[in-house]
């Protein structure tokens, strides 16, 4: 019971940067709305409004120079006007869904927001890209202040929103990129719960679900979801985002088509296909593949409607403009921002003699390998396949037509990967590394899939004969969930990290600001290394780290202090070889900083080890 107590008790600042996201989800949610105007499929709002303030953001500060502050007050007003706008002219929207949505995501988004950041990419990129914007409000560039991040070059879309959210409290909130995503999971929730009504209740896709749709959207999203997991979900990084993003653009093509072909009650194309655009252009501004699979989507739906013969190809190429342009819009505009300020730090393609054609076959056995050992989200998208197959034949229903948009995504994708292996990746190829991570993208397509085709045989086997009514029982398994696995969702408590993460913090305030300092950690693989670097090169000169890929020889060991010449050098692990190199004496399970004169080392400050003998062998 104490422990389900620390997990779910936030710090004050951490309860702060909730608050302050939830205001900020607001706002975006209330310029998406003046963007959008018609008041169907509300969750869009959400996505409209942050691609539209991040495309503002990129050329704003990006390329005109303009202070992140003046345009964050720019759509702080558009957000305001909206707010009048609506309060005037109050007209349901089934916006209510939303906060059922939201109410049933509450014990998830409270523990997220009791979280630290805790893994490897979120020190090295994801934040530090976040925290340069709260430091200096601009995007890093030609004559900027030097940043930090590992890839500034990466797209800042998911940076923009701990920005504004920081803005509020006044200071760096950590935790909001982790809760955004559980927002956006929310929010598809709604998407998800409107799109098991209409293929169960055969009733018109408008008009608010209720309860059990929203609980049977959201159970679907984390609990069924085979992608759904923790140590991505509920941390910075891009990937939930993008699996909820590309979700959404595969159910909006999916009912594009449908519109075209049975004139759906309800739904403008028109209006469809700009909604996609928005959502492409938050998905092209979130990580640099998604251009791939928004690509991927809207080939889907040129193929679709070439085999559909109650689509008019016509009028689906009519609405490729709307459907377009947005993401590309994003697109340029951050690269010209790179291009024009010279920024370095991004995912780039290997020289054309480098490339291991020579081995296709081998990473492609590998991948393989992976995928078999993953069968709920692999088997899932080959029955797609299968279906999808078919309806190359013949399309006779809205089920041929999404089976024939996520079989072309996740075959077209898996295409792309093993390209990217390839072209990208080097002999580390072999491994197919994060092959399963990079699958997660097409999570959301997965469940859509998979929901609609389970509501169908629903509606045709189960249906007529249990009428039982277990709404309330989803609702009480979503609200208890989080408390039963927050053992599971809580690594960020690992003790090491912990540890580390402290450590590094009573360093930076004990030397003064800029001081020279490296980091050893000789026995180590860089993971606790990373957090050293994030927190002590926002006040410190970081000179450096030395790992245990360096080799720690005495002599490598002096050579690396010759060559970064630190005034202080924090030491992680102490070992024999440290000791000598060095001319000190350390404590065994603990940490030390020491001061150096030249080769010298001398004893400051030491910090015994929490509970564990070695840091390396500590379970998540």
């Amino acid at each position: 019971m104490e422990k389900l107590v620390i997990y779910f008790t936030p710090a004050a600042a951490q309860l702060a940067g909730f608050a302050a996201l939830l205001v900020v989800c607001v706002g975006l949610f209330l310029i998406g709305k003046l963007l959008r105007r018609e008041n169907t499929l509300p969750e869009i709002n959400l996505i409209a409004g942050w691609s539209t303030a991040s495309l503002i953001m990129i050329v704003g500060t990006g390329l005109l120079k303009i202070d992140l502050r003046i345009i964050t007050a720019i759509l702080a007003a558009a957000a305001l006007f909206t707010a009048v706008r609506m309060f005037r002219r109050s007209a349901p929207d089934g916006s209510s869904d939303l906060i059922r949505s939201m109410f049933l995501a509450l014990p998830l988004l409270w523990l997220t927001a009791a979280m630290m950041i805790s893994q490897w990419d979120e020190f090295t990129h994801w934040m530090p890209n976040a925290r340069y914007l709260v430091e200096h409000n601009i995007l890093p560039g030609a004559g900027h202040p030097e940043t930090t991040s590992n890839l500034p070059a990466y797209p800042h879309t998911l940076a923009f929103v701990v920005y504004l959210a920081s803005t509020i409290t006044g200071r760096l909130v950590e935790n909001v990129s982790a809760i955004f995503s559980i927002v956006l999971m929310a929010f598809f929730a709604v998407m998800l719960g409107r799109l098991t009504r209409d293929a169960i209740a055969d009733t018109q896709p408008v008009g608010k679900i209720g309860w059990t749709y929203c609980a049977i959207g959201a159970l679907a999203i984390t609990g069924l979801n085979p992608t759904f997991v923790p140590k991505i979900v509920f941390t910075a990084y891009a990937d939930t985002p993008t699996m909820v993003l590309v979700g959404m653009l595969s159910v909006v093509m999916w009912m594009i088509l449908n519109t075209l072909a049975d004139g759906e009650k309800g739904h403008s194309a028109n209006a469809l296909a700009w909604s996609f655009g928005l959502v492409a252009m938050a998905a092209v501004g979130t990580k640099q593949p998604n251009i791939v699979l928004c690509g991927l989507i809207v080939i889907a739906g040129l193929l679709v409607s070439l085999r559909d013969p109650n689509i008019s190809l016509r009028g689906y190429l009519r609405l490729l403009p709307a459907i377009i342009l947005p993401a590309v819009a994003i697109y340029i505009a951050w690269r010209l921002h790179v291009e024009t300020n010279q920024i370095e730090g991004e995912f780039n393609f290997l020289r054309r003699e480098d490339w291991m054609l020579d081995k296709i076959d081998e990473i492609a056995g590998r991948m393989l390998t992976i995928a078999s050992k993953k069968g709920g989200y692999f088997g899932v998208m080959l029955l797609a396949c299968l279906f999808g197959a078919r309806a190359l034949w013949r399309i006779r229903s809205p089920f041929d037509r999404l089976s024939l948009i996520v079989a072309i995504l996740f075959s077209g994708y898996i295409a792309f990967l093993l390209f990217v292996y390839v072209t990208a990746f080097g002999e580390n190829a072999l491994v197919a590394p994060s092959f399963w991570r990079f699958n997660m993208h097409l999570g959301g397509a997965c469940v859509a899939f998979g929901l609609y085709a389970a509501a169908l045989l629903w509606r045709k086997f189960g249906a007529p004969r249990f009428r039982r009514d277990l709404s309330w029982f989803v609702i009480t398994l979503l609200l208890l969930a989080p408390l039963a696995l927050s053992h599971k969702i809580r690594f960020d408590l690992h003790p090491p990290t912990v540890f580390v993460r402290d450590v590094s913090e009573q360093v930076v305030d004990s030397l003064p600001q800029n001081s020279r300092i490296v980091v050893l950690d000789v026995t180590g693989n860089g993971e606790f290394e990373v957090i050293a670097r994030y927190v002590m090169s926002a006040k410190l000169s970081y000179e450096g780290y030395f790992t245990a890929g360096s080799r720690p020889t005495i002599p490598n060991l002096r050579k690396f202090a010759s060559d970064t010449a630190p005034e202080y050098m924090w030491i992680h692990v102490p070992t024999r070889e440290v000791e000598q190199a060095f001319g000190v004496k350390l404590k065994l399970r603990h940490a030390h900083l020491v001061k150096m004169d030249g080769s010298q080392a001398t004893v400051v400050r030491s910090w015994p080890y929490p509970g564990y003998d070695n840091p390396n062998t500590v379970a998540d």
